[in-house]
């Protein structure tokens, strides 16, 4: 057997396996839930599963471009408003609206990185800051649209059936699979482009920009695409978010801490990975929700703890160092 051919077979069983470690985790997804009929561990089951949107949608662009963002949370809020206003003022379904808050949340990225894409290094970061806190600030004081300060309440979500069944909105289980939903798409997504040429240019880009530029890529174009990308990522989430607790205001959807726990999310699970998202967040809000209950506020002390551990000690991130594990251990 020459050499394309063993070439072919690897990528052809890589190919399998990818596709069977999909088809395994999209089974423990679907089964997860029934493991304890328990409403707190469906809550945090669906935190688990949207801090993994979360995640996946920064990592598009803080992982594979390089491009830190301390200002996601905008886009969060965006998606999170424009679900539940187009529900409260307009009368669309929820769904609709969590789908044209995503979208909504695309169209405002693409003029935002046009401008903060001039910016390099600690710059572009800090822009991005300033960007997140002034759409809070506008959603604060226009009051007429957004209630400001006191938010937006959805009471009762409308009825929705299935299969002949009514779904149940004061249950858990239909947001789980919702989030479940939403997450296995980020994650799809994540896969196709990180296996495509956008993911090659994105890498590219973070690597070395002046070199990419020389190469003929056009760095901003393709920034501003992965920008666009992770904004409707974090749209959905923001749709989702604002349907499921049915309440949203400035301070909760807009926040810096919301920006820097999809950092965290990413870093901790692994940057640039298609499954270190959902490890970050599996062990980032599980253990946060326990030191939450015991300590009160503990739970940021435990932040800093172990984002610093993980920097020092596990720079690829959890799901890094497990993959580097495994092949270490095939390979033998």
């Amino acid at each position: 057997m020459n050499n394309s051919a063993i070439g072919a077979a690897v990528a052809r069983k890589g190919v399998f396996d990818s596709r069977l470690m999909g088809a395994a985790g999209a089974l423990v997804l679907l089964l997860a839930p029934l493991a304890a009929p328990n409403p707190f561990f469906h809550h945090l089951l669906i935190m688990v599963l949207f801090s993994t949107l979360l995640g996946v949608a920064w990592n598009l662009l803080g992982g594979y471009a390089g491009q830190v963002s301390f200002g996601h949370a905008a886009f969060l809020g965006v998606g999170a408003y424009a679900t539940m206003l187009l529900h409260l003022k307009l009368g669309w379904s929820p769904w609709l609206g969590l789908a044209a808050g995503g979208a909504l949340a695309t169209l405002i990225a693409v003029p935002i990185g046009l401008l903060c894409f001039r910016l390099r290094g600690p710059y572009f970061s800090l822009a991005t800051l300033a960007v997140a806190e002034i759409v809070r600030l506008v959603a604060l004081n226009w009051e007429s649209l957004t209630a400001g300060p006191q938010g937006l309440l959805i009471t009762q979500l409308p009825e929705l059936t299935l299969f002949g069944h009514a779904v149940d909105w004061e249950s858990k289980l239909p947001f789980y699979y919702i989030a479940a939903l939403l997450a296995l798409l980020a994650m799809g997504a994540n896969h196709f482009i990180a296996q495509s040429r956008l993911g090659a240019y994105l890498l590219a880009v973070r690597e070395d920009m002046d070199s990419a530029e020389a190469a003929g890529i056009d760095t901003v174009r393709t920034r501003v695409v992965a920008l666009a990308l992770s904004a409707a990522l974090v749209g959905l989430a923001g749709g989702f978010y604002g349907l499921y607790f049915r309440y949203v205001d400035p301070d909760a959807v807009f926040s810096v801490a919301l920006s820097v726990e999809m950092v965290f999310i990413a870093v901790v699970g692994g940057i640039a990975t298609t499954g270190g998202p959902i490890v970050g967040a599996i062990f980032l809000v599980t253990i946060s929700e326990v030191f939450r209950e015991r300590f009160q506020s503990g739970h940021l002390i435990f932040y800093g703890l172990f984002m610093m551990l993980i920097v020092r000690y596990l720079p690829e991130g959890i799901w890094g160092k497990l993959r580097a594990l495994l092949r270490l251990a095939v390979g033998r």
